[in-house]
């Protein structure tokens, strides 16, 4: 080494290793990292021939920190360094082999004197990975229950406002649906292996971090770490009365542990283009058929009330720290459009994570804060109702008004101007979010056992989260909707809520290892308190319009009336959860795998005859690979074969039902004065108590082929009993004639598969195939038990006038969820008058003498099959993912088709009316002529990104990608797009709301930046 060469150079905020590489460029050293030490070594070693050094680094080009270099002939090792380098000391030439968890191991001959740089893949398998489960993780080899994984890459790059709309259908068993995607505001609907209740909520528990409750509102996509979806009973039965539907687990990014910093933007920019326009009769064709006056105009109603829908988002996030301490803290923005004229969506979140480990690893804190604001302008579904019925001869504004400020009043049943609706009224939302969490671990193993074949620490996690919601309405008192009903000139509205989460949970975790034998325990306790409260305003007539929803006190409207309506109303509620829970797990040799749990759980919901509950699991596992019988067959790596056992509970509804409330009842009168009545409002139920879910699964898992064919097929049957409901009770030995009691049973089951098989994997190509597929079978058992008895049936989805006042779906015991219940379409009479079947089936009779006990099932909204199909495609820097999704076996109620694909109804119709429907010259009436074939397929997702790698001192990786979304359906259905329809939730398939929000084809264009 020259110790009297100088060298001058500067540098502003550049990683160190950068400027040692160009100090040590045109010299004899070289540097390695030891901790936080910088050995400088002399290159000549290498040339001497006994020591080889290289770089490690994934398929974009980052280093792998910690990755295991050995020489496979020798008892050489190394581990890289912070930037992915390692030097070992070896012959003149060796084979080494470079693994790292998650990655394809190499083995690479290499000759002292050499420099390599070695580029990892990773695994599509991956039987070590972490998979997170209730109040803990476990390897995926060790699981013994239907889990599904997700890692951040398995999402797709939509960038939906919720995450898990990100995975939809890319978990066997778990239906997500928009209804809406391109409404910025849209919620999505989540429902595991089929719906489990008749009043209890049917959605999963969230649980973010290990905090149950969460809300992924809060989430942005980019923080997302992993996905776990627990979907059996053995796996969400530590989860008590809120594991019934299944448990999603989140857990987000943390901080990086390698002393550099890290940081990333995502941005994307998208377009919302329609696709669904639906077809009606054009002014010429409306004045030929003779639908209605003639006002001069020629005005698609459709045109006038969208726009070009745009959306862009930007997320930046900064990560660093060491072992010791580390953080990671994210930033992001996101404004999205609606394609109609009002909606929009904008919101700026955060979400900081930070972490300390003390010196001698006794003691360790972890924190997370997310906050988030969101201001909302809601859509209006009812103005695409009117676009479809309005005379295309009417104009958008009043033609006598020569300010041009005012709008046309519409006439026609219902009628409305939907451009005056969107553009006049103010009709929006403000959100604030703010979650917290800080845990405390202490780890006591070290003080106890010095062989490290034990385990012990102890945790506990305080937690709060508050969703603060102001709603507010307004229509301005030039309103033609205002301006001729009830002399009411403007109207205004707003709404307060305040929802506050706290929870504690203490945990206490043990395991012992041996050569062949692995014990683990968990035992906790959580408390949970939930506090709802909101308050709410409206008025009419005010002074001025200046103020719109600013100043309810000045409207006139209930001071100069004698009402029961206030114009106001509060409400506050509360309810605790507190369990005590645990689980123990042993295994032999990796082979044999036994679990079991236990959660005794209680809640201020149920009644005082069942305030706590049992809720116990067991699930087993056989890794059958590791036999030796099995050792001769080579193209098996891995096979387990698994079942298990749980009970479930569902506690999702309203508080305060088992005990008696009591509410005010009109005036009362003495001595003169008048007082406000006051009674009790429901009956008690001292024996409410949760819906149980008694569930068992037997699986598969599976790897072969060199791990090139992967994945797991379950069969499931789970039994919902006690089913919560209104109940008609006799009165008045009841105060009410009806009661919320547990009463009826809901059987699901069904066949799930999830394969991944590595088809071509080269060192400059890549291609893999994903597939997801389930069923569904659902009987609902009975409405009633031996106490309580109630009619077999429940009446469904009610259609409305004009012309139909009927119900198009029942619930009946015995039968399958979803039945359409309903008239047989039997032809048209010569005058184009409907005809239906009577109740034998042999008659045709006109629908005007049809009785209900004509009526029978005709079809079934619920699908019994979901798959879809994912294609990953990676050649050199360009990836590329074609993504198809299916929902098959399921009819639709085609509700546009029955308010306006006949001609026997008011003002403009569908095309249809005079086309395939011009037999029919009558009204709409309920019957299965409007019951169409559901099943579709969709293209749902292609991408296509281009990764460029710089050997830049700024930069790192910068990829470029191009999305299209919802670019195809291959369906039968005439309608809308058949995602417009419910699949979740008791009445799948049919809707009676004839408003709706039009499909989008979405075109999207991203940049994920590494530096």
């Amino acid at each position: 080494m020259d110790i009297e060469r100088n060298v001058t150079a500067v540098y502003n905020n550049t990683p160190v290793y950068h400027i040692l590489d160009n100090l040590l460029a045109d010299t004899s050293l070289r540097f390695v990292t030891e901790g936080s030490y910088i050995i400088l070594q002399s290159r000549m070693t290498s040339v001497s021939g006994d020591c080889i050094s290289g770089r490690v680094t994934d398929e974009v080009g980052l280093p792998i920190v910690g990755a295991l270099i050995v020489d496979i002939n020798g008892k050489q090792s190394t581990l890289t360094d912070t930037y992915g380098h390692f030097s070992i000391i070896g012959s003149d030439t060796m084979t080494l082999e470079i693994s790292f968890l998650g990655y394809v191991p190499v083995k690479k001959s290499v000759y002292a004197g050499q420099i390599y740089n070695i580029v990892l893949q990773e695994k599509t398998w991956q039987l070590d990975e972490v998979v997170v489960i209730g109040y803990g993780s476990i390897k995926r080899k060790e699981v013994t229950s239907a889990i599904s994984h997700l890692s951040s890459k398995d999402i797709l790059d939509i960038h939906a406002g919720n995450p898990l709309e990100t995975i939809q259908g890319k978990v066997a068993g778990m239906n997500i649906s928009n209804q809406a995607p391109a409404d910025p505001n849209s919620l999505i609907s989540v429902q595991i292996r089929g719906a489990s209740s008749r009043y209890a909520g049917l959605g999963p528990l969230i649980v973010i971090d290990g905090v149950p409750g969460g809300n992924l509102y809060n989430v942005n996509e980019n923080d997302i770490e992993s996905i776990d979806i627990l979907k059996d009973g053995a796996a969400s039965a530590i989860y008590g009365t809120r594991g019934s539907n299944g448990v999603v687990l989140v857990t987000t990014k943390k901080g990086a542990t390698t002393g550099l910093v890290n940081t990333n933007y995502n941005g994307y920019l998208a377009l919302n283009i329609i696709n669904d326009k639906p077809e009606v009769l054009s002014r010429d064709e409306f004045l030929k058929y003779k639908r209605g006056d003639d006002y001069g105009y020629a005005t698609d109603w459709f045109k006038e009330l969208t726009r070009p829908a745009v959306v862009h988002s930007h997320t930046i996030s900064l990560s660093g720290g060491n072992i010791r301490n580390n953080y990671r803290a994210t930033v992001d923005y996101r404004h999205a459009d609606g394609v109609d004229l009002r909606s929009d969506r904008e919101e700026v979140g955060g979400r900081l994570s930070m972490s300390h480990r003390g010196k001698t690893d006794l003691y360790k804190f972890v924190l997370n804060v997310a906050p988030r604001t969101i201001k909302m302008n809601h859509a209006d579904y009812v103005v695409y109702q009117s676009a479809l019925s309005l005379n295309p001869t009417q104009p958008v504004k009043n033609p006598k008004d020569p300010t041009g400020k005012t709008y046309f009043k519409t006439v026609g049943f219902g009628s409305v101007n939907p451009v005056e609706a969107l553009k006049l009224d103010l009709n929006g939302q403000e959100v604030k979010y703010l979650d917290w969490d800080i845990t405390g671990i202490l780890d006591l193993s070290a003080l106890f056992d010095k062989e490290g074949e034990h385990n012990l620490n102890t945790q506990i996690t305080v937690a709060q989260q508050i969703n603060d919601s102001f709603t507010y309405y307004f229509r301005p008192s030039y309103s033609t909707e205002l301006s001729e009903s009830e002399n009411k000139k403007g109207f205004a509205r707003r709404q307060y809520s305040k929802n506050i989460q706290q929870s504690l949970e203490w945990l206490g975790n043990y395991s012992y290892t041996t050569d062949f034998h692995q014990f683990r325990f968990v035992g906790g306790y959580s408390y949970q308190y939930f506090q709802n409260s909101g308050l709410y305003a409206e008025n009419y007539n005010f002074t001025s319009d200046a103020l719109t929803y600013n100043n309810l006190g000045d409207g006139t409207w209930y001071k100069n009336i004698v009402t029961d309506q206030a114009g106001f109303n509060s409400w506050k509620n509360d309810s605790k959860l507190i369990a005590f829970f645990g689980r123990a797990s042993y295994d032999y040799k990796q082979r044999y795998l036994f679990t079991a749990s236990l959660r005794y759980e209680g809640s201020s919901k149920f009644g005082t005859n069942h305030k706590w509950g049992y809720f116990p699991a067991v699930s087993a596992g056989w890794r059958i690979s590791e036999e030796s019988f099995m050792k001769d067959i080579g193209w098996i790596n891995d096979l387990k074969l698994r079942g298990d056992f749980g009970m479930t509970g569902n506690q999702d509804f309203e508080s305060y039902l088992s005990i008696p409330t009591m509410q005010g009842y009109g005036t009362v009168t003495y001595r003169g004065e008048q007082y406000q009545g006051w009674g009790p409002l429901s009956n008690p139920n001292p024996d409410l108590r949760w819906e149980k879910g008694v569930n068992w699964n037997i699986g598969l898992d599976f790897t072969a082929w060199d791990h090139r064919i992967s994945g797991s097929l379950n069969y499931y049957n789970r039994k919902s009993q006690d089913l919560l409901g209104w109940y008609d009770v006799p009165a008045p030995i009841n105060l009410h004639p009806q009661t919320f009691l547990n009463v009826g049973t809901m059987v699901n089951n069904g066949i799930e598969v999830e394969m991944n098989v590595e088809a071509v994997r080269t060192k400059d190509f890549s291609y893999s195939v994903g597939l997801v597929a389930s069923t569904n079978g659902n009987k609902l058992k009975s409405f009633s038990n031996d106490q309580y008895e109630a009619k077999e049936y429940q009446r469904m989805v009610r259609l409305t006038s004009p012309n139909i006042d009927d119900d198009i779906q029942e619930l009946r015991e015995g039968q399958r969820i979803g039945n359409f219940y309903t008239y047989a379409y039997a032809g048209v009479d010569e005058n184009g008058g409907w005809l239906v079947w009577n109740k034998d089936n042999k008659e045709k009779i006109p629908f005007s003498q049809a009785k209900d006990e004509d009526k029978r099932i005709v079809g079934n909204g619920l699908p019994r099959f979901t798959a879809s199909l994912n294609n990953t495609f990676r050649y050199k820097n360009f990836d590329a993912t074609i993504y198809f999704r299916g929902v098959f076996g399921f009819d639709i109620y085609n509700i546009h088709n029955c308010y306006y694909g006949v001609q026997g109804v008011s003002e403009n119709v569908l095309k249809a009316a005079y086309k395939k429907n011009a037999h029919i010259t009558g009204g709409n009436i309920p019957c299965d002529y409007f019951i169409e074939p559901g099943d579709y397929i969709k293209l749902d997702v292609v991408t296509l990104g281009y990764t460029l790698k710089f050997a830049s001192k700024w930069f790192d990786t910068l990829r470029f990608y191009l999305t299209g979304r919802n670019l195809a359906t291959i369906t039968k259905f005439s309608g809308v797009d058949p995602q417009s329809y419910p699949i979740n939730g008791l009445t799948p398939g049919a809707t009676a709301d004839r408003g709706y929000y039009p499909s989008t084809i979405q075109l999207l264009a991203g940049v994920q930046f590494h530096f």
